[in-house]
């Protein structure tokens, strides 16, 4: 691409080339976000054990609503700060999901034999490359000290956004 007004953001590198606009969408969103630090991080995981202790034992409106400002309460966030962290993982914790199931199916196929199933493993081998490419991708959007400290607690993480996936899809 082109130099750009924004190439002064040194901590957001210009790493566009060609035509992945992807890139080019990606550095910008990458300019209107905030890091996640250590600090953010654990107020996050508060917020999200906080609210899922309320809400798995009664998913009633009036239990979501307290469990909202409980965990916020909990968190020491505001608002605007919790949702645009959950985003963040949520992006992390679902490509992360999709990536150890993925991983899982591959260990159950590795023990099958035949054409078909040398393809199926073909595809998600290629699938988990491509998941593991988006998780990259994650770094341009957010900053790469922003991933590599989401995939140091990525266990729990994903544990979390599994449980809040639950939750918020009872129905």
């Amino acid at each position: 691409m082109a130099p750009s007004l924004f190439d002064d953001y040194l901590d957001v590198r210009n790493v566009e080339t060609g035509p992945d606009f992807d890139a080019a969408d990606d550095r910008t969103l990458r300019m209107a976000s905030r890091p996640v630090d250590k600090g953010m991080l654990d107020a996050l995981v508060r917020y999200q054990e906080t609210f899922l202790a309320h809400v798995e034992a009664d998913v009633r409106p009036e239990a979501m609503a307290r469990a909202q400002t409980e965990a916020l309460a909990a968190s020491g966030l505001d608002l605007k700060a919790v949702e645009w962290g959950l985003s963040v993982l949520r992006a992390f914790g679902g490509r992360r999901w999709t990536l150890q199931r993925l991983q899982s199916k591959l260990t159950e196929l590795e023990a099958a034999r035949g054409p078909e199933v040398d393809a199926l493993r073909q595809r998600v081998r290629d699938e988990l490359q491509k998941q593991e490419r988006h998780t990259e991708a994650l770094s341009r959007r957010y900053g790469a000290e922003t991933v590599a400290l989401l995939r140091e607690h990525e266990a729990t993480l994903v544990a979390l956004h599994t449980r809040l996936t639950k939750v918020l899809s009872r129905g």
